[in-house]
This record gives C-alpha cells, structure tokens and sequence, in this order.
C-alpha cells in the first residue's frame, strides 16, 4: 500500500495562541503564562541591565557563573547546592538577549534568575534567590579563580566543537547591535576576558571582585525587576508576599548609572585553530534594505537546507552540513559545519539569490518543504517551553495575529513566493560580514577577503 501523503491543506491552520497576561505585583511587572503545570510552578526573576557600563558588558557573562556557585553568608556553595534542589526543581543564572521583531537596533538584555518549584516551595525559592543575590562572597578569590579556570575549559571545548556557532555569532556582532550584545556576553570577548584574568589572576583579582560587586548593587534592584510566572490561576496569588519581601531584600543605595549600545563595524575576521577543517559565516539584515519579515522564509530555510547548500556546500564539497537562519528583525546568516573548503563556499553563498531567483517546484516537492517548515514550527512543548516561547515574544513585541500571519504566509507559500526571497538573501549577502573558523593554510590562502586574522586560542 502507498502511503497517501499529505496535502497542505491536512496541516492546521491555527497558529498556537501565546499565553502572556501583563499583571502587576507590589508595583513590577508580573507576565503570567495560563499553562497546566500539575502543581509546578515555574519563576524567572528578570532584572534589566541596561545601567552598566559598556565594558562591564562582558563581566556579566562572568557573573552568571558566579551567583550560586560561590558560599553565601548561610552556607557554603556545596550545602546552597543540596538545600535548593532537595525543595525545588533547581536555580540558575543567565542572560538573555532580546531583539525585536520590528527593528534592526532596539534589544533588551535581563539578568535571569530562572527557577522551578512546586507551589508550597515557591516562597522558599524566592528566599534562596534573595540569599544568592544578597549574601553570596563575591570577594572569595581562590574559588573566583577555580570558577574562571573552569569556564575557560568548558568554554574551549565548546567553541572546538562548535566553531559554527563561534563564526555565526561574530559575524552577527559586525552589523546587529543584539548580536554585539550576545557577543560581548558569551562569544570570544568573553573567551577573551576570562582567558586574561586567568592568566594575570593575582594583579587582576582585586579589580574582579569590585566589578562583580558592583555589578550586583547595578542590576538586582528593585526598579530593575519583572517576574515571569508560567502555573496555574490558583498560584498566581502565592507569589504576592514572596515577590515583596524579595524585593525589599534587593540593593536600593545609590549608583553611577550609565548606558550601554555596542558600536558594530564590519570587521571580517579569520580566527585559527588546529583542525583541518573550516566553518564559514556569512551574515547580514535583510530588513536594512526595507524588506519585511515573511513566514515563507521558514520554508526557503527547509528548501535551502536540503537543496541547494545541501547539494552545493555538503554534497559536492564535502562539509558536513550548512545551516542557515533569517530573523524576524532580518538579522540572517548561511554557516557550513567541518568545512573543507574556504573560498568556494562564499562563492556559493554569493550565488545563493541567482539560484533562488530560478527556483522550481512541482506541489508535492512543495508540500514537503512546507511540512517540514511546520514541523519546526509545531514542536510539541513542555510547561516550561511554552512559558518561555510566550515570553520571548512578548520581549521581541509578537502577538497572535503577526503569528497567525506568519503561519498563513508559510502554509500558502508558492514557487514565486520562494523566488522573490532571492531579494532577501541578495539584501542580507550585501553586507558582506564574514566570519571564519578554519585552518591556517585556508584563511591565508583567501588572505584578502579578511581584515584581521588571528589565532582564536
């Protein structure tokens, strides 16, 4: 028996509905997220960080690592450990960079305190937060130095095995301000950073303690802080009491406020490494040239990923794969994966828009790509996912009628749809942001194409 397959109009229409309901509590904004849980009930304290100075930038990236993983006024950092996760689903820091869907400039950066409880424990996991952003020794310098030697390691085998992400991530900071942004937190300047205070720990670590402390009285503030919430309505009001003794536990004392936005320039560099094999971004912002966002693109993304660069960067060149993505606020980018090859890869990229301008398909070939669009698109979630995917377009600013339109542009796109695409891709290619991770041999070889070239350990 054939297996009938599925036709465009099998696929459901409906985008999901987001979940965000703006509350408020003891005066912060309190986004609530109408999930079932089964009793769990999931709280991100997010703190604004838009004060600091932009070389403290990096040190935030520093600082994630730190809280709760250094002893605190009541316990040492191993007893923190236990004493959180024997009541909670656990406690950790992080940063998030958000762009927003109708601009090429604007971002919001939050410091998130991200923890999991069920309800009876949700007071406690305020306290435990409270005590980790209010007691934790900061000015514990031997376990400093083990934190940065740690992350340095952890950080190196990442960005060995990752080199796709490395070149993607620097290539976006030449021309997207959120990129820089994401860049300065956890790309190379942070590699970098760490490195550095590794190396020249002793004459450095007095300097450390004082930008970590600073940074602390900077952003745990209370006019900083937004409460994330994803549980059910009868736990809503659990978070009342706990959200204001926490916040009147936060630093109020005066600072020198200052503001950050990262410059960006075109800095079109080659970092080198010991392997043999290369990982090669070009990105860009197609929105830059007036183009608009369309949920088609989802599909170019899928076609490209299996035919063209597929063919072109995998099948005839021999990487091991090429991915490519398009934003919503047009900050774009194509990547190959264990590249061998340099040169012939950009110039398969430069030649993308001409083969997407010549596109064809027959409504089956389609229908696939289509699917396969949707089924990025309809991941099935957990509670916390979700939660998550409402607030991450509640800070990029989407609602459920630019979702449904995205949604009804992706399930109706045409063969001319994907060709007029080739628009979007000349656009973002225009701008020529070129990042790669490779082999010394290559990068000298297309030695012209980069305008700084060094060893990326």
């Amino acid at each position: 028996e054939c297996i009938p397959m599925l036709k465009r109009s099998d696929i459901k229409k409906e985008a999901g509905t987001l979940k965000n309901e703006e509350l408020s509590v003891d005066d912060s904004l309190f986004l609530y997220h109408d999930v079932c849980t089964n009793g769990i009930g999931y709280v991100d304290m997010m703190f604004k960080t838009d004060s600091i100075a932009p070389e403290q930038i990096p040190y935030l990236g520093l600082l994630k690592s730190v809280l709760g993983y250094v002893d605190t006024q009541a316990h040492t950092y191993g007893e923190l450990f236990n004493e959180i996760n024997a009541s909670t689903g656990g406690i950790s820091c992080g940063v998030e960079v958000f762009d927003r869907a109708d601009s090429t400039e604007e971002f919001q950066a939050l410091f998130s305190v991200r923890g999991k409880a069920l309800y009876p424990k949700l007071g406690f996991l305020f306290k435990m937060a409270e005590e980790i952003l209010g007691t934790s020794k900061v000015e514990d310098t031997k376990r400093l130095y083990e934190i940065l030697a740690e992350g340095k390691s952890r950080m190196q085998a990442q960005m060995t095995s990752g080199g796709h992400s490395v070149a993607a991530g620097r290539a976006m900071s030449y021309g997207s301000i959120p990129g820089a942004v994401s860049e300065e937190i956890s790309g190379i300047p942070f590699y970098r950073l760490i490195t550095d205070l590794e190396a020249h720990f002793d004459e450095k670590k007095e300097e450390l303690v004082e930008i970590l402390q600073t940074l602390l009285k900077m952003i745990f503030r209370p006019e900083n802080l937004m409460v994330d919430f994803v549980g059910e309505e009868k736990a809503v009001g659990l978070l009342d009491a706990p959200v204001e003794a926490f916040k009147v536990a936060l630093y109020t004392g005066s600072v020198e406020k200052e503001h950050y936005i990262p410059e960006v320039s075109r800095k079109n560099e080659g970092f080198l490494t010991s392997g043999q094999v290369n990982y090669v971004c070009r990105a860009g912002n197609f929105r830059k040239s007036g183009l608009k966002y369309t949920g088609a693109l989802r599909v170019l993304k899928v076609m490209l990923g299996y035919e063209y660069l597929w063919v072109n960067v995998r099948v005839k060149g021999g990487a091991y794969g090429c991915m490519c993505s398009f934003g919503r606020s047009g900050d774009s980018y194509f990547v190959s994966y264990r590249d061998p090859n340099l040169g012939r890869t950009i110039d398969i990229y430069e030649k993308a828009a001409d083969a997407i301008a010549e596109f064809t398909a027959d409504e089956r070939t389609m229908t696939q790509y289509i699917i396969g669009a949707v089924s990025d698109l309809d991941v099935p979630m957990n509670p916390a996912a979700k939660g998550l995917y409402s607030l991450s377009a509640y800070m990029t600013g989407l609602d459920d009628a630019a979702l449904q339109r995205e949604r009804d542009e992706l399930l109706s796109a045409t063969v001319e749809d994907i060709r007029a695409l080739s628009a979007h891709i000349r656009a973002f290619m225009q701008e020529d942001l070129l990042c790669v991770v490779g082999t010394a041999s290559k990068v000298k070889e297309e030695q012209e194409r980069f305008l700084k070239v060094e060893n990326l350990f």
